[in-house]
């Protein structure tokens, strides 16, 4: 257990099992969250816009066209024209764009736990 120490810092968590360890492993990757995008956050990934009905009343046009995005009024309401590259994963989310998501309901990050390494029957290795 001594080769366990050094690896144990940060927010950590353990998975004790009796079962096949890449079974454990798949179940805690697949078992990601849909989480909103929060003023100031690191993107972990880019966020695009696609074209298509928003739901947004004709009164929101003047938010959408602030952010450059490119929109026409269909049916009584805001449609997107073209895709919209709206946050580049690694930038910090700027209030505006946190609050179009909040508008359009949408929460683009997926979060979960990270598989980083495996104790199994005394061998300690890196999860691949």
């Amino acid at each position: 257990h001594q080769q366990l120490l050094p690896k144990m810092y940060g927010n950590l968590g353990f998975v004790f099992t009796n079962i096949d360890i890449n079974h454990v492993r798949k179940k805690i990757l697949d078992n990601k969250v849909g989480a909103p995008a929060r003023v100031g956050a690191i993107a972990p990934c880019d966020v695009v816009l696609q074209p298509g009905p928003t739901g947004l009343e004709p009164g929101q046009t003047a938010f959408l066209q602030a952010l450059n995005i490119p929109t026409m009024i269909v049916k009584g309401q805001i449609e997107i024209k073209t895709p919209v590259d709206l946050i580049k994963e690694g930038n910090r989310v700027s209030p505006s764009q946190a609050a179009l998501l909040v508008k359009l309901g949408l929460r683009p990050f997926r979060y979960g736990l990270t598989v980083l390494h495996v104790y199994d029957e005394g061998t300690f290795f890196e999860a691949k």
